[in-house]
């Protein structure tokens, strides 16, 4: 149950056995998230008496002090001392200016226990639930505050948020068991690696431990690393406004005390990348990046320099190192990220950002895995991954063990007829909102512009303070003619609310008071209440369904799927239909054999897909014997075709139908 409860505990057997009975409590109240401790985490404070005292945290209830020892005068002054330093934190982070002072919340929000009756554990929780709304929010926030999960008071505000919108923008986020695990406890292990899916956190749990190692200590020497150029110079912009939001009081010493860099580099610059302050550091040959020199050439190169060191020269370059985007590196840049760190090396990683790329065991093999999407409704999730993984038809286009399932945060059950269910657990982010009274995701038989309207105006309707930027309007197809309706919808729209456009596939940007209007290519990685999706044809192509898995789970409240009414949906309307029902998956799980044959299809489009685009024609131009003269004719027909870009059969055979007219 580490997903559901933390506990950060004194050796104390009676702590212990108190434990050991809420892991059993949990076993039949699974939606409750439970964090026992003695002291707030992420602070300095320490206490006389706190081996002889346990905290239980629970959303929406008291604060419950326990006595596991037979002092009650320490006990006191413990809950005392304890109450006096959470008014500290409340007042650090302005919490105090919404919440008040202990005065205001202690008497209804904590609760003192002298002698805890072990066999009693359902009976205490219940006792302790706070029925009053307000004063639930006070107990969430007083929580955040004690696990170090700092929401932007001034943003969310105590008071309780009526409108579905409010509710989910203002809602109190907590760090759950297993991001607590990550920030808290001692691993035994040098490297410790946290998996999940996209929009889990790991990010954001990256950066409060950095910020954690950095106040650590006044010398210690931290890097901060990933692939992609971009990512990189968004962290760089992130991480002081990240500390200054967190109240870290000492200055950033950049290049000397953290550096937040990609992993590559240039020559010139040893802080331009870890790979090149390491060839600096270790006076290392620099290799430049070209076909033949790719990460794993240089580190390995790189380690084996290293490795040459006499361990009596040898120094260690940092003393932390945290690494995201750990799918895009070899095994060898993390054995060199191991040699050259002296304390932890810290790595993050999607388990998958393609639904449709290979999962290698050893991803799985992590020590936290996060596989609760905080981002989307799991409904909305659901029915992205049955539509993009081809679970509502009788070919699917991808399939799973149960050990890869359960990563993604699945629970498998197989019932009769070879028919398997597969659900989610409930997410808090969602859990103050009546999902019964909505649905996260509506298919409509239309791509017409009046009924883009009608789902704008259904947004409007169940809430009137709902603002341009709360709708995205995306655009999944990737023909010509999308640009002329973008404009076409636009205009209307503009017409109809008063509404400014942002073009995003042109400005590049969110613009601040506009909605949004794109292709697929400039809203990745972007989230927003409402989105509406719009596509001809739902396509049979690995790369469509992965556009349109991603592009529906941009939404956090609602998407909206429009297609042409030519197609045949039925299956999806069922499907859906299943999910909102009974918050479940249900399909047919294929044969061995049909899983076999789904994945050597993955593995050809996966090792052509390798190539580039121009590559996979040539070969099959010519393994198919077609003259160069009509090549060129050929490939401007494929633009439009409808087939996947590296679909080898489907291309073979669209060229043979074309040979004798070209």
């Amino acid at each position: 149950m580490a997903a559901q409860l933390f506990k950060n505990l004194s050796k104390n057997e009676l702590g212990e056995n108190i434990a050991n009975k809420f892991e059993e409590y949990l076993t039949n109240h699974s939606n409750k998230q439970i964090y026992l401790i003695t002291s707030p985490l992420g602070e300095k404070y320490s206490y006389d008496y706190e081996d002889n005292c346990l905290v239980i945290l629970i959303p929406k209830h008291r604060i419950i002090f326990l006595n596991l020892g037979n002092n009650d005068e320490k006990f006191q002054d413990y809950c005392d001392d304890f109450i006096e330093d959470l008014n500290s934190i409340s007042d650090k982070y302005n919490y105090k200016e919404h919440i008040g002072r202990p005065r205001d919340w202690k008497k209804n929000n904590t609760v003192r226990i002298e002698n805890f009756d072990l066999n009693n554990i359902e009976s205490v929780v219940a006792e302790n639930f706070l029925e009053d709304l307000k004063s639930q929010r006070i107990s969430d926030l007083l929580i955040s505050l004690l696990i170090g999960s700092i929401n932007d008071i001034e943003n969310i505000g105590s008071e309780v948020p009526e409108t579905l919108l409010e509710k989910v923008k203002k809602n109190i986020v907590l760090f759950d068991g297993e991001q607590t695990r990550f920030m808290y406890q001692d691993f035994d292990n040098k490297t410790i690696t946290i998996q999940g899916l996209s929009g889990t956190g790991k990010t954001e749990l990256l950066l409060h431990k950095l910020k954690d190692l950095y106040v650590k200590t006044s010398t210690s020497k931290i890097f901060f690393t990933c692939h992609n150029i971009a990512l990189a110079n968004t962290l760089q912009e992130r991480v002081p406004i990240f500390f200054n939001f967190m109240r870290v009081e000492k200055q950033i010493e950049w290049n000397k005390r953290l550096w937040v860099n990609r992993a590559w580099g240039s020559k010139g610059d040893p802080n331009s990348g870890i790979y090149s302050y390491l060839c600096y550091f270790y006076d290392i040959p620099f290799l430049r990046f070209s076909p033949t020199n790719d990460y794993n050439r240089i580190f390995t190169l790189a380690l084996d320099y290293i490795e040459s060191i006499d361990p009596k020269d040898f120094e260690y370059a940092f003393d932390y190192l945290l690494i995201d985007e750990r799918q895009d590196f070899p095994d060898v840049f993390f054995q060199v990220c191991e040699k050259v760190t002296k304390e932890n090396v810290y790595i993050a990683g999607d388990i998958f950002q393609d639904i449709f790329e290979n999962i290698d065991k050893k991803v799985l093999q992590v020590d936290v895995v996060l596989n609760k999407c905080y981002r989307t409704d799991p409904r909305t999730l659901m029915f992205a991954h049955s539509v993009g993984l081809g679970l509502f038809e009788e070919k699917k286009l991808n399939w799973f063990d149960d050990d890869e399932w359960n990563a993604f945060g699945y629970n498998v059950k197989r019932l009769a007829d070879k028919e398997i269910q597969f659900t989610r657990e409930p997410l808090r982010r969602f859990e103050d909102i009546d999902t019964d009274k909505f649905e996260s995701v509506e298919i409509i038989k239309s791509t017409k512009s009046s009924k883009v309207i009608k789902a704008i105006e259904s947004i409007i309707r169940e809430d009137e303070t709902v603002s341009p930027n709360d709708i995205a309007i995306i655009i999944l197809d990737d023909d010509k003619q999308i640009y002329e309706y973008i404009d076409h919808l636009s205009l209307i729209i503009n017409k109809r609310f008063g509404w400014r456009i942002n073009r995003a596939h042109e400005s590049k940007s969110l613009i601040d008071n506009t909605l949004c209007i794109s292709n697929s290519n400039n809203v990745k990685g972007l989230e927003f209440p409402f989105v509406i999706c719009i596509t001809g044809t739902i396509k049979q192509t690995y790369r469509y369904r992965n556009i349109l898995y991603t592009m529906l789970t941009r939404s956090f409240i609602k998407s909206f799927l429009l297609v042409n009414e030519k197609n045949d949906i039925k299956h999806l309307e069922k499907g859906l239909k299943i999910i909102n029902q009974t918050k479940a998956i249900k399909t047919t799980e294929p044969t061995p054999k049909e899983q076999k044959e789904i994945k050597n299809n993955l593995v050809g489009f996966l090792s052509s897909s390798q190539k580039s685009y121009k590559e996979f024609l040539t070969e099959i131009f010519d393994k198919l014997a077609i003259e160069e003269t009509k090549r060129k004719n050929i490939e401007d027909v494929l633009v439009n075709a409808n087939i996947d870009k590296f679909d080898e059969e489907r291309t073979s055979a669209f060229i043979v139908s074309l040979k004798e007219y070209y």
